[in-house]
């Protein structure tokens, strides 16, 4: 069914208006043999000269012609221009350059010469009268009756050399909207140039204000929409990659698939120019290589999450597996699928041209076909990654995003049936745009339930063969038509996918029997879920290991806070109530962070609470916990810990500090703010006998309103954006300017003041504080 329906595309294409306008009375290698003809028998045959064959055809001409000639007139709408150029050698000027060039139209009349040479440029000369006669000769031998022509404009230059150039006007016999131009250049005696062309007369011909408005509109619309599509696809890229939702596996591969598809275009295209094929080609296939690298990463992770089901059969075939029976109905739909909107196009197509509602715009790019077999190759792979990047984008990423935010089907397939239309994929052959809109709407709406309802291996072979099959429309042009090698690359395409979809759909394995792909990230993910998991029970571990409430104690108010910076770290503070007597606090700071530190943290208050069962002299116990600690951790572990006894009785505290931040006491009575020190080693550093010997134990009176605030580095080291840290001086200051409050709003004051300071800096340290205020 599928096939049938190319075959009626292809024939409507073949006698549809624009092809029949198009059509050749002579063919390439007929067109080819008139021009050596005329080459041979000129001066540059005895030269050594590169030979080049383009086609081309008038644009706005066959507009006009579409919408306002009929199928059986003929204009020169396109040409083939046949060049020779190189550089020759003189014995005067040295080398100077070489360039004949020839214009046929497609009845093999000869429309435009040019020919360079110094041989050329030399007296004698012709006078003006005998330059115009010469001119009107030569238009004469080209079968161009000359009695009804008008000279419209010359240009003369006598110099040494005569140079004259003539234009030669007259109405068409087929449109009093057009004119036919003869332009004829002669240098001394010689026919340098020479240009056949039907003009649209602008003084009598216009293109309605309404169709230019639409034109600028929609590609305006199609612009925009390509734009729109675009942000959402690098902000999900990027968004997925911070989070490590990306896998760059096969996306990798099906860039590098890119890269070498259109260098292998580009290499063909531009030989033998090695700079350009290695700089603008390189460059080229190094941006598509990138851009599908990205796209297929973006796609393959979104349908993963959203959509599964659209990849499945891409994930079978990426392990090689392609006898599975779902590659086979992949195989058949796509078949079926490009037959069918194929047929659909044709016949719009064929309704636009022979009602002359509009017209069909072909690019040059549609004209490979007649660049000969050497062309095949380079553009079918072109179309390849062109299909590919547009498929991915438009009917994979988009249509998955629009269902990822979307919940309704029915309206995901409007708004992706709109955006088809206004992302101008018609515009490349239906023109004018307001009549593409309306004709190519239905169209879009079935290619959306198509989108919506097939797999992704099966959307994007169906879009291969619809532009494939589009790019070979005008095969009926050449000689053998269908026949032709391009032609016949096309069918063979067609027949292997026929043959291949046939035979896999009869096999027995399917894809129920291999198991669902899982990417690596995903492994990444569960195991980073299951790491924070395990941290989180952690956290709380730790949590519970520092006091759950703050002690009540007569005479004494206070505030702690401990915030470490990872999700758990190696901050400690506890208390040792003696009765209602003394109050011991103790602050500390374990080397390293993370894991590591808390578990070692978790030790210390284990040691702590055993030494504490047995007495509560500050001195003693960090001597203590020192030897125990120095037997039972590695070299490189230490702690810094401070420990000091309210004993409120005597009303007095002694501490003692082993390598860590001094206590900032606020005196009540001078209203001054100073820093507690006293002389200590870090405990795990020494063996027991040196830390002993230089350990500092300290007493002072203590009066109602002091201020005691116990804190670890992650206060004082927090650091701002210029890498400028809190310090203890500025500390300090806080604490004289909010001697009165409460412990708990000193506290705050503390936290935002240092909040503050870092702003969005990340701080790479625990932060522990006690705040103890005598009351009584």
């Amino acid at each position: 069914m599928g096939c049938a329906c190319i075959a009626a595309f292809l024939g409507l294409a073949a006698r549809s208006k624009t092809v029949k306008l198009l059509h050749q009375h002579l063919s390439k290698s007929q067109i080819l043999e008139l021009a050596e003809a005329v080459y041979q028998q000129s001066e540059f045959a005895q030269y050594q000269l590169s030979k080049s064959v383009d086609l081309k055809v008038d644009d706005q001409l066959l507009r006009f012609a579409q919408l306002h000639l009929e199928p059986h007139h003929f204009l020169p709408l396109g040409e083939w221009e046949i060049s020779w150029r190189g550089t020759i050698e003189t014995r005067k000027e040295g080398p100077q350059e070489a360039n004949l060039t020839l214009r046929y139209d497609f009845k093999g009349n000869l429309i435009g010469l040019e020919q360079t040479s110094p041989n050329l440029n030399k007296p004698p000369n012709f006078k003006e009268s005998e330059a115009l006669l010469e001119a009107k000769r030569f238009l004469h031998l080209q079968k161009i009756d000359t009695t009804g022509i008008q000279l419209r404009d010359k240009t003369i230059n006598e110099e040494r050399v005569h140079r004259y150039e003539f234009e030669f006007r007259r109405p068409s016999p087929l449109s009093g909207n057009l004119v036919e131009s003869y332009s004829v250049a002669i240098t001394g005696r010689n026919i340098t140039r020479y240009a056949a062309k039907t003009i649209i007369d602008a003084e009598t011909y216009s293109i309605p204000a309404g169709q230019r408005t639409a034109e600028i509109v929609y590609i305006t619309a199609a612009f925009v929409a390509w734009i729109l599509i675009g942000v959402f696809l690098i902000s999900v890229f990027f968004r997925r990659l911070k989070h490590d939702l990306l896998e760059f596996k096969r996306a990798f591969w099906a860039g590098l698939a890119a890269f070498a598809f259109i260098f292998c275009y580009l290499t063909i295209d531009m030989w033998p120019h090695w700079k350009e094929i290695a700089i603008a080609g390189g460059l080229a296939s190094f941006f598509t290589g990138l851009g599908i690298l990205i796209v297929y990463a973006v796609t393959e992770s979104l349908n993963r999450e959203v959509w599964h089901e659209k990849i499945a059969l891409l994930d079978v075939l990426a392990k090689g597996y392609f006898r599975v029976k779902e590659f086979g109905a992949a195989l058949l739909h796509s078949i079926f699928l490009s037959g069918f909107f194929l047929l659909i196009l044709a016949v719009l197509f064929w309704s636009v041209t022979r009602l002359n509602l509009g017209y069909l715009k072909l690019e040059d790019d549609l004209f490979w076909v007649f660049a000969g077999n050497r062309a095949i190759l380079p553009n079918i792979l072109k179309n390849i990654i062109s299909s590919a990047f547009v498929g991915l984008i438009l009917f994979s990423f988009w249509p998955t995003y629009l269902r990822s935010k979307i919940q309704n089907t029915a309206a995901i397939g409007i708004l992706l049936g709109i955006f088809i239309t206004f992302t101008g994929l018609d515009l490349y052959y239906l023109r004018a745009s307001y009549l593409a809109i309306f004709f190519f709407l239905p169209a879009a709406m079935l290619w959306a339930y198509v989108v919506l309802k097939y797999d992704l291996a099966t959307i994007l072979i169906s879009f291969f063969l619809i532009n494939l099959f589009l790019e070979i429309s005008l095969i009926s042009l050449m000689p053998n038509g269908l026949m032709s090698a391009p032609g016949v690359v096309a069918l063979s395409i067609l027949m292997l996918l026929l043959v291949c979809g046939s035979y896999f759909s009869y096999c027995r394995i399917s894809l129920k029997d291999f198991e669902q792909y899982v990417p690596s990230y995903v492994s990444r993910i569960a195991e980073r879920e299951r790491f924070l998991k395990e941290l989180e029970i952690a956290r709380s571990v730790q949590q519970r290991f520092l006091p759950q409430t703050v002690p009540r104690f007569p005479n004494l108010e206070i505030a702690c806070i401990c915030r470490p910076a990872m999700e758990v770290g190696g901050d400690y503070y506890d208390f040792i109530r003696e009765g209602d007597r003394a109050l011991g606090i103790v602050i500390g700071d374990v080397s390293g962070k993370g894991v590591s530190a808390a578990f070692y943290m978790t030790m210390v208050k284990g040691i702590l609470k055993t030494l504490a069962c047995h007495t509560t002299n500050p001195k003693k116990i960090l001597t203590e916990m020192n030897r125990i600690f120095y037997e039972n951790v590695p070299r490189e572990v230490f702690i810094s810990l401070i420990c000091g006894l309210f004993d409120m009785e005597k009303r007095t505290l002694t501490f003692a500090r082993a390598g860590h931040n001094p206590i900032i006491i606020h005196k009540s009575s001078t209203q001054k703010s100073e820093m507690l020190n006293s002389k200590g080693l870090a405990i795990g550093l020494e063996r027991g006998q040196l830390f002993s010997n230089i350990i500092e134990e300290v007493t002072l009176e203590i009066e109602s309103g002091d201020v005691f605030v116990f804190f670890t580095d992650g206060v004082s080291e927090a650091m701002n954006k210029n890498g400028d840290e809190f310090g203890e001086e500025r500390l300090s200051q806080i604490i004289a300017n909010h001697n009165n409050a409460a412990p708990q709003k000193l506290l705050e004051a503390i936290t935002e003041e240092v909040a503050h300071f870092s702003e969005d800096a990340k701080q790479h340290d625990d932060f522990t504080m006690v705040v103890v205020k005598v009351t009584g």
